[in-house]
C-alpha cells in the first residue's frame, strides 16, 4: 500500500535525493476496536485478530505514471527496505524512515520514466486471514493513524545548490525525566522540550527568512512502570527554546490539531529517530520570532499515578544536517504561502 506520494522532477547525475517519511501504524487491539480514549479509530469495523507478531516492511519506490502513480508498472527501490515487528504489547508502531543518495551516471538511465516517489508499507503474518476481494470488514488490518498529521518530505538538490553552515547540534537533553499522565489528560501539561537548536544564534532572526533546512533527531527513554507507557514526540519551529507550539515540522503544518505527534508503547527501554525538513521560512515565521527547532515529548499510560516518571537517556540529539540560503531553490508547487493553519 502506498501511504505517501510526491511528484519527481527530472533526475540528473550528481543530484542528491533524500526521502523522509513518518507514520504511525497500529496493530489493532481491544482498545482500538472499542476505544475509550477517542471517539473513533481506523480499527473499528475491521475483522478482529489477536495473534502476534505482525511483520512490517516499508520502502521508498520511484514509479511512473502521469496524473497518478503507476504502482503496477516498472519501479526502482530507493535505498533498502526497513523491516520491523508490531506486537500486542507495542501495538502503536511509529515508523521513521529516510534514504539519501547521490545519483551516479548509472542511476539516471531511463530517468525520464520516474514521475513519482511513493512510500510503501506491507504487513504480513502466517496467521493472517485471507480475504477476496480486499475489504477492511473482512481483512485483518494495520491502521494508519492519519489523525496524527504525519507527512513525507522529498528533497531533490542539484549538485550546484549552495549550502550554508548549519548551527551547532544539541546533544544534551534539556530534561532528565518526563512526568507520566493518564491517557485522557491534557498532554500539554507534561510536554517538555528535550532538545532545542537555535537557527539564529546571533539573534538575527530576519537573516533566516527564505532559508530551508533538513534535520535529524533521536531520543531514548527508560521506564519501570507496571505496563508500557506511550511515549510520543513531535518537532516544532517555535519562538522559544522551551516552546511547544508554532510550525509543526513532522506534519508540515501550523495546525495545532495536527502536530505530527507520534510514538508508541515503550517497554523498559526504547529509542526513536525522526527526520524532517523546514521548507521556506516565511515572513510570518520571522515576525512571530520562530527560530528555535524543538523536539517535544510526553509520556502517558492508562492507569498513571501521581509522581510517575520515565527517564530520558543520554545519546539523543537534534542536528541540522543541511542548511540552504534563501536563493538556493524553490519549494515544490502547492507549498504554503502564509502561516494559516488551513493554508495547504
Amino acid at each position: 500500500m502506498a501511504v505517501y506520494r510526491a511528484p519527481v522532477r527530472e533526475l540528473e547525475e550528481g543530484m542528491r535525493l533524500r526521502a523522509i517519511a513518518n507514520v504511525t501504524l497500529t496493530k489493532c487491539a481491544i482498545t482500538d476496536y472499542i476505544p475509550n480514549n477517542r471517539e473513533h479509530t481506523a480499527c473499528q469495523g475491521t475483522r478482529e485478530y489477536h495473534y502476534d507478531p505482525v511483520d512490517v516492511e516499508t520502502s521508498f519506490v520511484l514509479v511512473g505514471g502521469e496524473k497518478e502513480p503507476d504502482l503496477t508498472g516498472p519501479r526502482k527501490v530507493l535505498g533498502k527496505p526497513l523491516r520491523y515487528r508490531c506486537t500486542t504489547a507495542v501495538h502503536h508502531c511509529t515508523v521513521s524512515q529516510q534514504e539519501e543518495i547521490v545519483l551516479g551516471s548509472g542511476d539516471v538511465a531511463d530517468a525520464s520514466r520516474w514521475k513519482w516517489i511513493v512510500f510503501e508499507t506491507r504487513a504480513t503474518s502466517p496467521q493472517a486471514v485471507g480475504c477476496r476481494p480486499p475489504s477492511p470488514r473482512s481483512c485483518n488490518v494495520l491502521a494508519v493513524e492519519t489523525q496524527k498529521g504525519t507527512a513525507m518530505y522529498w528533497v531533490q538538490a542539484d549538485d550546484d545548490v549552495p549550502e550554508a553552515s548549519p548551527p551547532e547540534p544539541a546533544r544534551t537533553a534539556a530534561v532528565k525525566t518526563l512526568d507520566v499522565l493518564p491517557n485522557k489528560s491534557n498532554k500539554n501539561k507534561v510536554r517538555r522540550v528535550i532538545y532545542s537548536v537555535d537557527l539564529a544564534p546571533d539573534g538575527d532572526t530576519e537573516a533566516i527568512e527564505g532559508r530551508q533546512y533538513e534535520l535529524d533527531a533521536k531520543g531514548s527513554i527508560r521506564e519501570r512502570l507496571p505496563d508500557a507507557p506511550d511515549i510520543a514526540s513531535y518537532i516544532v519551529l517555535s519562538d522559544s527554546p522551551t516552546g511547544i507550539k508554532g510550525r509543526f515540522l513532522i506534519s508540515d503544518t501550523y495546525d495545532p490539531d495536527k502536530t505530527g505527534n507520534a510514538g508508541g508503547n515503550c517497554d523498559r527501554r526504547c529509542s526513536a529517530e525522526a527526520g524532517a525538513a523546514i521548507t521556506t521560512i516565511l515572513t510570518c515565521d520571522v515576525e512571530a520570532g520562530r527560530r528555535y527547532v524543538n523536539v517535544v515529548s510526553a509520556a502517558s499510560r492508562m492507569a498513571a499515578k501521581p509522581g510517575e516518571v520515565v527517564h530520558v537517556l543520554p545519546g539523543g540529539f537534534l542536528e541540522i544536517t543541511h542548511a540552504y540560503p534563501a536563493d538556493a531553490g524553490d519549494d515544490p508547487p502547492g507549498r504554503r504561502t502564509d502561516c494559516s493553519p488551513t493554508d495547504r
